[in-house]
């Protein structure tokens, strides 16, 4: 329990320390010619949304219908093609981490530890209570719930009834940062980023460690210096295995035999994108760099959003997209960087990446207003 109190305050202290220490004002939005239409589609209130800035509240897109919660306990439900309300579902917590799941089973996890699996229109299964606070959305795979909580654990439950079935331990430093990776499952597999700036993968059925490979390793003689804590995404293509950390560098990654392909220096909050073209990464001053994926050489650099607070790019139809701390999207070229489009949304923020669905993309902001837009 004192070691979570300490992560927390350690945590907030460090937000405390960049809003002071960085002096650099956001970068002022600059006019250009847009060469893309973006049509909003359609927007709802969700909730009362989220007034913290380290608490992202994730969505789960399914094939027809996006679910979301709110800060104060709200679950709701919204066709993806008319942003009609299908369902809504309150529950008695403060939710952390979003929604995860599948089209058939959703899990709630809360800022006090408990887990709530509920179905697909909403009813309450079952609750059981978690090890500690869960800041990202679990993960089902196939009769196991995987969950990942502040105080290092990963655990696996049982869909049926919630009872554990493996967990896997591991320490977490006295300085970490706010938030956590979030689990990669493939091939039986599990991939995870942790505080230390490892990763570590475990077998999905029993959680023991196939391998271990330090992604950063911490240096400097301070704890602020020495944090290397991987809390962004990470994504896996063709067996290769994209990874990030604050303070540390990105790594490419043979999964099938645990091996390092390239490296190189880099530092970030929110991970990892992939798409055809290669890498995308927002840095921890707001640059976004795009990547060879075989090599890691930079391809560019777009440094105009900078102090800007922006989430992971997202790419969708041959275009690249960031949100900021003023709800704006940017659009980008994936090919040289440059901006194709602007759209402005409620002006509250937007911490959570976009999502993208068939051409589609959906947003939610920090007062709760998700939308849809298609490009034209």
């Amino acid at each position: 329990m004192i070691r979570f109190i300490a992560v927390l305050l350690s945590a907030f202290l460090i937000t405390a320390c960049g809003e002071s220490d960085n002096s650099e004002p956001p970068a002022e939005l600059v006019d250009f010619k847009q060469t893309l239409k973006v049509k909003e589609l359609w927007s709802v209130d969700t909730g009362k949304g989220v007034n913290q800035l380290f608490v992202k509240l994730f969505p789960l897109l399914l094939d027809d219908r996006i679910v979301v919660s709110d800060r104060d306990g709200t679950v709701s439900a919204y066709n993806i093609k008319t942003g009609v309300q299908l369902w809504e579902t309150e529950l008695d917590t403060v939710i952390s981490g979003g929604v995860g799941g599948n089209e058939n089973n959703l899990v709630v996890t809360s800022r006090n530890g408990l887990v709530f699996l509920l179905d697909s229109k909403g009813e309450l299964i079952w609750k059981v209570d978690a090890s500690s606070e869960v800041l990202m959305p679990a993960q089902i795979a196939g009769s196991l719930i995987i969950i990942r909580s502040v105080d290092g654990l990963i655990s696996a439950l049982d869909i049926d009834d919630g009872s554990e079935v493996w967990t896997f331990k591991r320490d977490v430093p006295a300085l970490s940062l706010r938030g956590n990776s979030s689990p990669i499952i493939k091939q039986g597999y599990i991939f995870n980023g942790l505080d230390n700036g490892r990763l570590v993968t475990l077998d999905l059925l029993d959680g023991h460690t196939v391998f271990d490979i330090a992604v950063a390793s911490p240096s400097g003689r301070s704890e602020l210096e020495r944090l290397v804590d991987i809390d962004g995404h990470a994504v896996i293509e063709k067996d290769m295995l994209y990874m990030a950390s604050y303070q540390g560098r990105i790594v490419s990654i043979d999964i099938r035999r645990g091996q390092l392909s390239w490296s190189r220096k880099l530092s970030t909050y929110s991970g990892v994108s992939h798409s055809n073209s290669g890498l995308f990464i927002s840095d921890d001053k707001d640059a976004i760099w795009a990547l060879d994926s075989s090599n890691g050489a930079t391809l560019w650099k777009q440094e105009k959003l900078k102090a800007r607070q922006i989430t992971r790019p997202v790419t969708i139809k041959n275009t690249l997209v960031v949100a900021d701390f003023e709800a704006y999207l940017h659009f980008l070229s994936p090919f040289d960087g440059h901006f194709v489009a602007r759209v402005e949304t409620d002006g509250s923020g937007i911490i959570v990446p976009p999502v993208e669905r068939d051409g589609r993309l959906y947003v939610i902001t920090r007062d709760g207003e998700l939308s849809a837009f298609e490009l034209e």
